[in-house]
């Protein structure tokens, strides 16, 4: 074998044993760039709101003659809205129980 050659796979050799040891040290400490730590996520899941309250309500028309019947019926419907508002008010922002 030529000289160069020789000397080539001796280098090699030197460096392929130089980057990978041969045994593992247990008794060394692991060293770590970064240090895992766990992390919490809270997801919350609300209780969805009935469809029967975000249900529209219909408003009453009619022609003049009839504006105290009406006035009577929107009054009726806007006491219903308003009553679907505090059972949805009552609900909204609490958590599903599992």
């Amino acid at each position: 074998m030529r000289r160069d050659v020789r000397l080539l796979l001796i280098v090699l050799a030197l460096a392929a044993l130089t980057g990978c040891p041969l045994r593992k040290d247990a008794s060394a400490p692991q060293v770590c760039a970064v240090h895992p730590q766990p992390v919490v996520i809270v997801q919350r899941v609300y209780v969805p709101i009935r469809e029967s309250l975000t249900a529209t309500e219909p408003v009453a028309e009619g022609p003049l003659d009839q504006c105290p019947s009406v006035a009577a019926q929107r009054k009726a419907a806007l006491k219903r809205a308003n009553a679907k508002l505090q059972q949805i008010e009552q609900v909204q922002g609490t958590e599903v129980k599992p």
